[in-house]
């Protein structure tokens, strides 16, 4: 198992509680407006379970979210939205028709980087609301992607190095256009507000959960993390005050940017090598996210491309046909009841 790391602990989270978390009400009124809303399907993988010992193992089945394969699409909406909003110096009260329709004529343009499934949410809010929008990818971007990302409508424009260089790229883009917005899914000095957004816009698959389970109690949820956010908001819904989850965070081995981060102590960033979990592939936790994801998450630990591989198997058993990215937690889960 090469480059296998093994679990950071951290005891303390066991008592650490999220702080109070915002009226995510309007979030799940504003996803429920757009076209194609529908809950995802939470599935049972009853196999796995059986296999692992568990009582009961579950997956948000994400591979069909208003109209796209991931859940990006969740955060990528109400980010754009709160953006323009502010552009528009519009109430948040307004719909999303009443932005596009004040959206007419005027220059605005979005600007993102993406591993894939940010940035073609990001296009797909260009296209909804019809005004342009230009991503930013990294090198090592499949050529599928890219043409994945350029039917939504968008321009793509290819970087010659990292994902933390597209970032740059498509910041610096958005900065030298008057009327441009960087819709970006990571926060770093200056840039917090929208990240923060995006981070709120994935509430609404939280919520659904919490729906779909009833009063069912959850142990243990395992996040996968790129730069975190998604893993920031998993982490603020489930360890709310009275309600004790614990949290596992799993990166790829190859990208394990927050497991370096808590090993060190300190925020650090990383050189990353491709991974097949190329949604993960980032070497910098985002910087709003790091403090509550350090304090919060009760451990960490990496996976292989192999195992992520694998854990495919038992995911399309229960019918769902994730991608490398959505089976590392199945991935983490094994390698943790293995290990302990």
């Amino acid at each position: 198992m090469s480059g296998a790391r093994q679990f950071n602990f951290n005891p303390s989270a066991r008592s650490w509680t999220a702080p109070v978390a915002p009226n995510t009400d309007a979030v799940l009124t504003f996803h429920q407006s757009l076209p194609n809303y529908q809950p995802t399907n939470l599935v049972s993988l009853d196999e796995v379970a059986r296999e692992l010992g568990v009582k009961s193992v579950v997956v948000k089945d994400e591979t069909s979210r208003l109209g796209l394969p991931s859940f990006k699409i969740l955060g990528a909406s109400w980010g754009t939205f709160r953006a323009l909003l502010r552009e528009l110096r519009l109430p948040e009260t307004a719909t999303f028709e009443e932005v596009k329709k004040q959206l007419e004529g005027t220059p605005v343009k979005l600007h993102a980087a993406t591993d894939g499934n940010h940035g073609r949410a990001v296009a797909r809010m260009g296209s909804l609301l019809a005004i342009p929008a230009e991503i930013h990818v990294p090198r090592q971007m499949s050529s599928q992607t890219i043409e994945l990302i350029k039917s939504e409508g968008a321009r793509v424009i290819s970087s010659n190095g990292s994902y933390e260089d597209a970032i740059a790229a498509a910041h610096a883009r958005a900065d030298a256009d008057e009327h441009g917005i960087l819709v970006q899914d990571t926060a770093f000095e200056g840039y917090e507000e929208i990240p923060g957004w995006i981070v709120e816009g994935y509430a609404t698959m939280l919520r659904e959960i919490d729906e779909q389970l009833g009063d069912e109690h959850v142990d243990l949820v395992i996040c996968p993390v790129g730069v975190g956010s998604l893993a920031l908001s998993v982490l603020t819904h489930f360890k709310r005050e009275n309600r004790r989850t614990a949290m596992l965070a799993v990166e790829p081995d190859t990208a394990a940017c927050l497991w370096t981060s808590v090993a060190r102590g300190e925020w650090t960033a990383i050189e990353t090598t491709p991974t097949i979990m190329a949604g993960l592939d980032c070497g910098q936790v985002s910087t709003t996210a790091w403090p509550l994801l350090r304090d919060g998450v009760d451990a960490c630990l990496t996976v292989s491309d192999y195992e992520a591989h694998m854990a495919l198997v038992g995911l399309k058993t229960a019918g769902v046909h994730a991608g490398p990215c959505g089976g590392s937690p199945l991935a983490a889960l094994r390698r943790g009841l293995d290990e302990t």
